[in-house]
């Protein structure tokens, strides 16, 4: 009965541009399980969900960013099919 997990979506809808064409998607912008929870199914469960809402409304693909750093998020995040095809990268000063 208690809350153990969140996820939080948007769905975007972006025009065709001279750089890219046009796509709609599912874009997880939130998504966390208690870590005394971890390792039960919810995150799947959560995945689950989403992936087939968007499979229901017709979105193709669903997207979500994840820190470099966060080897448990990202072993996760493959284990429920994703695969990087872009990356984000910063010079500092």
């Amino acid at each position: 009965g208690a809350i153990v997990g969140f996820a939080s979506i948007e769905i975007i809808h972006k025009p065709r541009s001279p750089y890219n064409t046009a796509r709609s998607y599912v874009r997880v912008t939130e998504f966390g399980v208690d870590k005394q929870h971890r390792r039960q199914g919810i995150g799947r469960a959560l995945f689950g969900f989403i992936k087939q809402y968007a499979a229901d409304s017709g979105f193709d693909p669903v997207e979500l960013d994840v820190w470099e750093f966060n080897n448990g998020a990202l072993q996760f995040y493959e284990s429920q099919g994703f695969t990087t095809y872009r990356r984000y990268m910063e010079y500092k000063m």
